[in-house]
């Protein structure tokens, strides 16, 4: 029986999200034929094994219970150390979201313990999170984005600001250049509430973007794979507030998804590539959920990319697979023989 550890949680803004996401993981892996080693990242950083009721996780009550001991992650393929015991999974499933769960940083760490594990690689994953570096990445391979400005909390020109307010004129959005979840995100109509978005979004980092608004439609593309791939239905995201922001992503208040998107079958097919070579050009791994803005104009332009989208069985990732046919456990199982094949992949042989 393989041994699958399920990792959630994360000093992120996300927190809440990854606790959501894995608790519909782990219940799916339940019903399987693995042995699950769950481990928790609290809020501080503390890694923790937690071996008690999975219902605990999604209430955040997970990390108080009298089954929690001390994690320590081990290199060179030793997994974990939990009391004095040794546990070595045979996958990692990191089911983390955003600041050092999407970044690069996590999937480096488990480079260095020599483990398969689920996802994209260390250097897609930061160069996805990276907003202005993924746009400039995706112009390199004819894909479009929005006009964007990067300013550095400690070290921008004014200069640079007020061209670029000058050029393109209010509404404008304020993102922070490396979050996601819409986590301190401001539309603003002015140069004060430009300001005030600024330190909003330096809260989650030192650089930010300044976008131009575009008037049209998000289309979302799931790609499920590692060289052949299963590409998902587009969705569409319709929308009665400014921008899909926290609330609405986790709550749907007033924001509908459609599935399929309701847009001509040929640009359909056109997202679809884009996201396709996006997807390889950048050597994503696993999963990926990428989304577009399709103008008013009709023109497709690149919004970002997520590396471990919302990952319930309602969420938008796996409801585009169930369209294409593909079930959100084909979706888990299939993750994890992709992990199996691609740390086989990696492995160099040995030259006697």
């Amino acid at each position: 029986m393989k041994n699958i550890a399920v990792i959630f949680g994360g000093n992120s803004a996300e927190y809440e999200v990854s606790l959501i996401s894995a608790t519909a993981v782990i219940q799916v892996l339940e019903k399987l034929d693995y042995k699950i080693t769950k481990i928790g990242i609290t809020e501080e950083g503390e890694w923790i094994h937690y071996a008690g009721k999975t219902d605990k996780i999604a209430s955040n009550l997970w990390f108080s219970d009298e089954h929690c001991v001390k994690a320590v992650p081990l290199l060179n393929g030793n997994g974990f150390l939990c009391a004095g015991v040794t546990i070595t999974p045979d996958v990692i499933f990191p089911v983390l979201h955003g600041k050092f769960g999407e970044d690069g940083c996590i999937q480096g760490l488990f480079e260095l313990m020599q483990l398969p594990y689920v996802g994209c690689g260390v250097t897609v994953s930061a160069l996805c999170m990276n907003k202005y570096l993924l746009h400039r990445f995706a112009k390199s391979v004819g894909i479009q984005s929005t006009p964007a400005l990067l300013v550095s909390k400690h070290h921008y020109q004014l200069a640079e600001i007020s061209q670029f307010v000058l050029t393109h004129g209010f509404p404008l959005f304020v993102k922070p250049n490396e979050a996601g979840s819409s986590k301190g995100i401001e539309k603003v109509h002015d140069l004060l509430g430009l300001q005030d978005a600024l330190k909003t979004a330096w809260q989650f980092g030192t650089q930010a973007i300044i976008q131009t608004e575009v008037t049209g439609v998000e289309i979302g593309c799931a790609i499920l794979g590692n060289e052949q791939l299963i590409i998902g239905e587009c969705d569409e995201i319709q929308l009665t507030k400014e921008f899909f922001d926290y609330t609405e992503k986790y709550q749907m208040v007033t924001t509908t998804i459609q599935i399929p998107a309701q847009i001509p079958e040929e640009v359909s097919m056109t997202i679809k590539k884009s996201a396709e070579t996006l997807y390889r050009q950048l050597g994503c791994k696993g999963l990926a959920r990428i989304d577009f803005f399709l103008t008013e104009e009709g023109q497709i332009l690149l919004n970002e990319i997520n590396t471990m989208p919302g990952f319930t069985s309602h969420s938008r990732f796996p409801t585009m697979m169930a369209k294409v046919g593909v079930t959100y456990i084909d979706i888990v199982q299939k993750l994890i023989e992709l992990a199996e094949k691609e740390y086989a992949n990696k492995q160099v042989p040995t030259i006697n």
